[in-house]
């Protein structure tokens, strides 16, 4: 008789026997489908809902009877000076400024809405903002961290405009519909209400700050150009000159009667009816899944074990 050559000799899985071998643990498999299924159940139960939350702008555009100055290039630079900066990229900057501290640091005057945003710091009895409290899970997850990472834990920082400035970027989302132009601020958030309301008052203050930016630099581009008008002795020049210098004063008319300058609120925010995270049905499927899986698990393992007893 002749003997198996090695390349015979290998280990092949009968799909038969790990069939009947699952099928023998179905109970087990059940029993441990059940309990993930309950687990994912108390998880949602006891999670915090959270609730989307959009706002949408659009760019505040010139009515059609203020001033044009498509006309006026030419004789700009025959005039030889430049013409004033136009806001189209105003709302570009206005979407990087929302989360600027500088912008923080005017919502942070806003005593109640910081209070609603840092309210598990605030201690009502000392009148004070205190370190929160983390209790065992967070000091064990805090000396974990620290031996892996070497990193330890700084000392406590009260709110502050810097704070509130890194809270707004990490909790705000902002996007651009290119084919609108529309600017979309969205945030999931247990606390809707808390939210609109920030984002309308950085939004605004945004919007402010903006409009005291223009106003500044419309006060010295006039100034310019009048003394421009002072010293120029061409009669092209001087028209040239006093069309800008009407046209200036128009956009400064126009931006003190508006209430907003780059951006305006296109519709109210809008909360979702239910929450949007947890999943529900996403996470109790990956719960019954999971089960299924560790079950199986556990019945091929015992079955690994109690093999080689047998034999």
């Amino acid at each position: 008789m002749s003997e198996p050559k090695p390349a015979e000799i290998y280990d092949e899985i009968d799909l038969r026997e790990l069939f009947l071998t699952l099928w023998r643990g179905k109970y087990v498999i059940f029993l441990i489908s059940v309990l993930a299924i309950a687990f994912s159940s108390i998880y949602l139960r006891t999670s915090e809902r959270k609730y989307s939350v959009q706002a949408v702008f659009k760019p505040v555009v010139e009515a059609s009877g203020g001033p044009n100055l498509s006309g006026l290039s030419g004789l700009a630079s025959f005039a030889g000076i430049s013409m004033p900066t136009s806001n189209s990229s105003d709302f570009t900057t206005y979407q990087k400024l929302i989360f600027s501290e500088e912008v923080a640091e005017k919502v942070f005057t806003n005593r109640e809405l910081v209070l609603k945003i840092f309210r598990g710091e605030w201690n009502s009895d000392t009148g004070s903002f205190v370190a929160p409290v983390s209790g065992r899970l967070g000091d064990m997850k805090q000396l974990v961290k620290s031996v892996l990472t070497g990193f330890e834990k700084g000392n406590y920082i009260p709110p502050n405009p810097k704070r509130l400035s890194m809270l707004m970027a990490a909790i705000l989302n902002i996007s651009v519909d290119n084919s609108t132009g529309f600017l979309s601020i969205t945030a999931e958030t247990s606390s809707p209400d808390m939210i609109i309301e920030l984002i309308s008052n950085a939004t605004q203050e945004t919007d402010d700050l903006l409009k005291e930016r223009f106003f500044v630099s419309a006060e010295d581009t006039l100034e310019f150009y009048y003394q421009k008008l002072l010293t120029s002795r061409s009669p092209e020049h001087r028209e040239a000159l006093a069309k800008l210098i009407s046209a200036e004063d128009q956009k400064l008319m126009l931006a003190s009667k508006s209430s907003n300058f780059v951006a305006e609120p296109l519709t109210m925010p809008s909360v979702s009816f239910y929450p949007t995270s947890p999943k529900s049905s996403l996470v109790l499927v990956l719960g019954f899944v999971l089960g299924i899986f560790l079950g199986a698990a556990i019945v091929l393992v015992r079955h690994a074990i109690a093999k080689p007893r047998a034999t």
